[in-house]
């Protein structure tokens, strides 16, 4: 029976890891869900939490749950390491001494130099890649808070990712990689491209559209600043890219705990949020009425406003009663351990796969998002996205979708010999040459046992000939 052009393979069980960043995610964002449903403005938990505007606070609070979930899982793992070490030492005596003794020589000294020399390269790698990974996050962070995310043209990190691949690992793509690639890149690219010149939000009297670039224009005083703006975001993304592709190479080539990557960066962010809390909290926003930036302000009075300030949060937590003991018991450690486990599916995703995966995260995560949002503003939606630009974007999602399901070989592409090199069929391949030069073998293993019987056999009749003589 011929197969259809189109197939499906096998899904992997460490996709597990890409769904549950979506899942963690989704859950983050439905906590405060004044983004999702306008008209209530109420987060799963009945209302709207006071940490809701607090965006830096957020923040500092994701980055001690890394610290603090990752010391944990590392604690773990070191115990399970040594219970293991313990046993098998116990299991084999001759090998425990035979180490106690290498210990002591000169050699294992020079060995165990080595090994410390080697973990403080890896320790300073880390340090290195963690920040590069923090600093990307704050500057995209900053740049979503000014609303000029509709020009992050993500599909470049594709190109950033590819190079910092090949520069650290022996990376080919064959051909359904490339076919995938370029579904990913290109026609997203134009989408996105078209997107951006759609208006997406109103002026104040709500009368004349404005397109990102206009907001720009607004915040900024010039259209010139798209330029910076542009460049803010390569920067991000390479910074990303970059540091996505080194915590590959520091798990799989360097072996270093994921744990102690995550408990790293954890460190250095929230050392660099302390620092922009402090800045923000001394430095008054203009103006608080309809200011999209600062929403920061105090509830009992209104005549200030901040970017973030943890004074105001503490100082509007006293003032409600029972929501106080709900935000504080309830929300603040569910939200340390959906940061924690979105964050530790995050690295696992990169460990189990690469790092092109973590796009795919996000083009499920938004795609999804967009059209909750449409669903749960049906009446309105369109004062905050046009109905063009919601088709757009869901389209380049699922392009995106398309490819990266392409790339994993869960869409096999039957055709043109694209699916000459999928892994099962390289698999097959490789376990047919394996039987081939196996039966090879034993043939001639066969025809050489014959020749040594015939061989055999004519020294005997020889022997028998001359010992008949004699006779």
């Amino acid at each position: 029976m011929p197969k259809f052009f189109i197939g499906f393979g096998k899904c992997s069980k460490y996709l597990i890891f890409i769904l549950g960043t979506v899942v963690f995610r989704t859950l983050n964002f439905f906590i405060f869900d004044d983004q999702i449903k306008q008209k209530n403005e109420k987060g799963i938990f009945g209302f709207s939490p006071i940490l809701s505007n607090h965006r830096y606070i957020q923040n500092i609070l994701k980055y001690i749950s890394y610290i603090i979930g990752g010391s944990i899982c590392e604690c773990i793992l070191s115990k399970k390491t040594k219970t293991k070490k313990r046993n098998d030492n116990d299991n084999n005596p001759e090998k425990e001494e035979k180490e106690n003794i290498d210990r002591n020589s000169s050699n294992s000294m020079l060995i165990f130099n080595d090994q410390n020399e080697k973990l403080k390269i890896n320790h300073l790698e880390n340090f290195f890649v963690c920040s590069s990974f923090t600093i990307s996050i704050e500057i995209t962070k900053i740049l979503f808070i000014f609303q000029f995310n509709s020009i992050e043209f993500w599909t470049f990190e594709i190109l950033y990712t590819y190079y910092f691949l090949d520069k650290n690992f022996t990376f080919n793509l064959y051909n359904y990689q490339k076919l995938a690639m370029f579904i990913i890149s290109v026609p997203t690219t134009i989408l996105l491209i078209i997107s951006s010149f759609l208006p997406s939000s109103k002026n104040e009297d709500k009368s004349l559209e404005k397109t990102v670039y206009d907001v720009i224009n607004e915040r900024t005083g010039s259209y010139w600043y798209i330029i910076p703006v542009e460049i803010s975001f390569f920067i991000s993304g390479v910074f990303s890219s970059f540091s996505r592709v080194k915590s590959k190479v520091l798990m799989d080539l360097r072996y270093l705990s994921p744990y102690l990557i995550i408990i790293t960066i954890g460190i250095i962010g929230t050392i660099l949020t302390f620092i922009i809390l402090v800045v923000t909290s001394c430095f008054e926003c203009s103006e608080c009425d309809n200011n999209y930036i600062c929403k920061v302000s105090y509830l009992d009075k209104n005549e200030t406003c901040y970017l973030d300030n943890p004074l105001v949060y503490f100082h509007n937590l006293n003032i409600i009663d029972n929501e106080m003991y709900i935000e504080i018991f309830a929300i603040i450690p569910f939200l340390l351990i959906i940061n924690f486990f979105e964050f530790l599916c995050h690295i696992f995703v990169i460990y189990y796969f690469n790092p092109y995966f973590i796009l795919l995260r996000d083009n499920i995560y938004y795609f999804i998002l967009r059209i909750e949002f449409v669903l749960a503003n049906l009446e309105k939606f369109q004062e905050y996205m046009s109905l063009t630009q919601f088709i757009i974007l869901e389209l380049a999602e699922i392009f995106s979708i398309s490819g990266f399901l392409i790339y994993l070989e869960i869409i096999e592409l039957r055709f043109c010999g694209l699916d000459k090199h999928l892994k099962k069929n390289l698999l097959k391949k490789s376990e047919e040459e394996i039987r081939l030069s196996s039966d090879d073998k034993n043939n001639k293993l066969v025809n050489s046992m014959s020749t040594e019987n015939e061989n055999y056999g004519e020294e005997n009749s020889e022997v028998n000939l001359g010992n008949s003589n004699e006779t």
